[in-house]
C-alpha cells in the first residue's frame, strides 16, 4: 500500500463554512453537524427514518444516545439527497462489509459517518473515503488498548509525545479513518497496522492520503482518501 502519513504529519486546521450544496467536481466535503444546535430543526423531518430505523430509536435509553441516532441517521439521507439532487425520501442506502454504509443506486458518490459526543461528521468524494470522530476523555487510561491494538513504533510515539492523550486519539482516529475507507473495519491484526509508516500489510495498492484536525479542542477527527491531492472544503450546520 502506498501510504505514508508522517509526509503530512501537522494536523490541518480547516476553515468552516456554511454548509450550501456544492457539485463535487475534484473536491473533498467534510461536514460536521452539532447535535443539540440542530436536534429541534432535523427532528421535524422524522418521518424519514424507516421502520427499522424507528425500532432501534425506540430502544436508545438516553436521550443524548436517541439525539445523536436522529441527527446521524436523518441528516445521512439529507445530505446525500443533496449530493444527488433528490429527495430524502428517494434515497436508497445499504451496508457492505463490516457495516460501511453506501448507494447501490450511485456508486460513484463514496461517503462515509461518524459521531462522537455533541457531533456528527460526513466525508463525500467521488473516491473511497473514511472518516472517524473521537471525543478525548482526558482521564482515559490507553495502556490497555495501545497493547492490544498499536503497533510498537506507535506506542512509543504516544508515551514519548508531549502530550500522550491527544496522541493516542489521534492515532487511533488515523487507523479507525483507514479501516472504514477500505471497508475492512476492526481487524485482528491491528498491531501490524502502523499509522507512523506504510500499512502495507493491507491488501490494496491504491494510495491513501489522511488528515487530521481538532474540533471544538476536545475531538480529533481524521479523515482517510484514496484519491491525493484534491481540494478539501469544511462544511457546518
Amino acid at each position: 500500500m502506498n501510504f505514508n502519513p508522517t509526509k503530512n504529519w501537522q494536523a490541518t486546521d480547516p476553515i468552516w463554512e456554511k454548509f450550501k450544496r456544492n457539485p463535487l467536481l475534484d473536491q473533498i466535503h467534510v461536514i460536521r453537524v452539532n447535535v443539540p444546535k440542530n436536534i429541534e430543526t432535523i427532528s421535524e423531518v422524522k418521518n424519514l427514518l424507516s421502520a427499522s430505523e424507528l425500532e432501534k430509536l425506540n430502544r436508545i435509553v438516553r436521550q443524548q444516545d436517541k439525539d445523536t441516532f436522529l441527527v446521524s441517521n436523518l441528516m445521512k439521507k439529507i445530505l446525500c439527497g443533496k449530493y444527488l439532487n433528490i429527495l430524502p425520501e428517494e434515497v436508497r442506502l445499504a451496508e457492505g462489509d463490516n457495516k460501511k454504509p453506501y448507494l447501490p443506486d450511485h456508486p460513484n458518490l463514496h461517503f462515509n459517518t461518524s459521531h462522537s459526543g455533541d457531533w456528527v461528521v460526513f466525508i463525500f468524494s467521488n473516491y473511497p473515503c473514511g472518516i472517524d470522530l473521537e471525543k478525548i476523555q482526558w482521564d482515559f487510561d490507553s495502556s490497555g488498548v495501545m497493547d492490544i491494538s498499536f503497533h510498537q513504533q506507535e506506542k512509543e510515539f504516544v508515551l514519548q509525545s508531549a502530550n500522550p492523550l491527544l496522541s493516542f486519539f489521534r492515532i487511533w482516529t488515523m487507523k479507525e479513518s483507514l479501516l472504514k475507507a477500505t471497508g475492512k473495519g476492526l481487524i485482528d491484526n491491528l498491531p501490524q497496522l502502523n499509522m507512523l509508516e506504510a500499512p502495507t500489510h493491507l491488501e490494496n495498492n491504491a494510495p491513501w492520503q489522511i488528515k487530521s484536525f481538532l474540533i471544538d479542542n476536545d475531538y480529533w477527527c481524521s479523515i482517510c482518501m484514496q484519491q491525493m491531492d484534491l481540494e478539501i472544503k469544511y462544511f457546518e450546520f
